[in-house]
């Protein structure tokens, strides 16, 4: 037994004083390079690029089947609530 508790000490110690010595090693002072700036793979954004969210957005119910609502989502354009065409195809969703 105690074979294994001088071997865990032992082991302990070594990998304590790897550790410590790895702390104390500085990294070179060199010059600092920064990466270039990223580019964005999309091209610019018109800037009539037409968003709407918020209020401007509602589910118009035209009947109920027990609990659940089935209708057609509606906008509104220039204060009249308008049902939306959807585009057909799938586009990639991002961020930019």
């Amino acid at each position: 037994m105690r074979k294994y508790i001088a071997a865990g000490l032992v082991f302990a110690s070594v990998f304590i004083a790897g550790f410590w010595a790895h702390a104390q090693v500085q990294p070179p002072n060199g010059p600092r390079v920064l990466p270039p700036a990223p580019t964005s793979p999309l091209p610019a954004q018109p800037n009539s690029l037409n968003i709407v969210s918020g209020n401007d957005v509602g589910f118009r119910v035209d009947s109920w089947e027990g609990d659940t609502p089935i209708g057609r989502w509606v906008i509104r354009r220039d204060g009249k609530w308008v049902e939306p065409r959807t585009s057909v195809g799938t586009r990639r969703l991002s961020s930019y």
